[in-house]
């Protein structure tokens, strides 16, 4: 079983291993700007989004893709 994201991650190396929610961290104006060398908890915060909450969309996501 491939891991799950988490906070401590960077925002490629999540990209990387699930491109398919790139469109979702788009829409929170998240990409590999800088490299995507910074992880989810900066790069959100950078944003002025809620890592927390970021990361609990991320999986329901992942979640709701496992399903189909």
């Amino acid at each position: 079983m491939k891991e799950l994201p988490t906070l401590d991650m960077t925002v490629r190396r999540i990209l990387d291993l699930w491109p398919e929610i790139e469109p979702l961290l788009a829409r929170h104006g998240l990409d590999l700007c800088c490299g995507g060398v910074h992880p989810l908890r900066m790069a959100a915060q950078a944003h002025g989004l809620n890592p927390d909450a970021v990361l609990a969309e991320i999986l329901a996501a992942l979640e709701t893709e496992a399903r189909r």
